[in-house]
């Protein structure tokens, strides 16, 4: 129907899906940045975690960086058993070290076929950084980027690429250093700030199309469970 609104995919962290105008838009492909520690892996591995135990929607985790036995035991302290996950088919990973992103590029279907057979509805990429330095400039970056987001937007996944990067928040509006949030259909920014003595961190909606999402920089935190978002903790600078 005309003008009929997408189904959202609830992210599952307390407080996100209210900044992002109820959730992601199905189907969407989000770009989430920030610095290193900042929390973006807890924060896409949080989404996957809740497709998998709460709407039956397995997730697939592809790493450029950080082996799959790493990760679980990073994310074990949140008391999700990533182990357990994959046995049940529930959360996948597919490790390529950085000499293999080029087997990635050039053999996408071997990705698209996992996808159908598993039922995948989510995805993880992290991070971007060495697709990146596989062009040669900042054109033949782009002109692949913009094929890599059509040939994963036909895998059918909500998916999020994460970036790191040290844009400052005076800076005006925030960029990844790849510039792969400008051929996304969202992009969310995580802050890592020092405030009053102490790092305290926060979370921004830069664009989400399809979703009325909140322009504010909100205040969030990493806890025992994982990540929680409080809508109404703006940040003042």
């Amino acid at each position: 129907m005309a003008g009929a609104s997408r189904e959202l995919e609830k992210t599952g962290i307390p407080g996100m899906d209210a900044i992002l105008g109820g959730g992601i838009p199905k189907g969407s492909i989000v770009t989430v940045s920030g610095e290193t520690g900042s929390g973006k892996t807890t924060l896409a591995m949080q989404f996957l975690v809740e497709g998998a135990e709460s709407h039956d929607e397995p997730g697939l985790f592809i790493s450029f960086d950080e082996q799959k036995a790493r990760i679980a035991e990073n994310m074990s302290m949140y008391g999700w058993d990533l182990f357990e996950l994959e046995r049940e088919k529930k959360v996948v990973f597919i490790e390529y070290p950085m000499h293999e992103v080029d087997q990635f590029l050039s053999n996408e279907s071997t990705v698209k076929d996992l996808i159908n057979l598993l039922g995948v509805k989510r995805l993880v990429i992290d991070p971007i950084a060495p697709i990146a330095l596989t062009f040669e400039d900042r054109d033949k970056r782009r002109m692949g980027f913009a094929k890599l987001i059509e040939t994963i937007r036909g895998w059918g996944c909500t998916v999020m690429i994460l970036s790191d990067d040290s844009v400052a928040i005076s800076e005006g509006v925030p960029g990844t250093a790849y510039g792969i949030e400008d051929v996304c259909d969202g992009f969310v920014r995580l802050y890592y700030l020092h405030r009053k003595g102490s790092r305290k961190r926060y979370i921004e909606a830069i664009k989400l199309r399809g979703a009325r999402h909140d322009n504010r920089i909100v205040e969030m935190e990493i806890g025992p469970k994982g990540i929680s978002v409080y809508p109404k903790k703006a940040l003042t600078l």
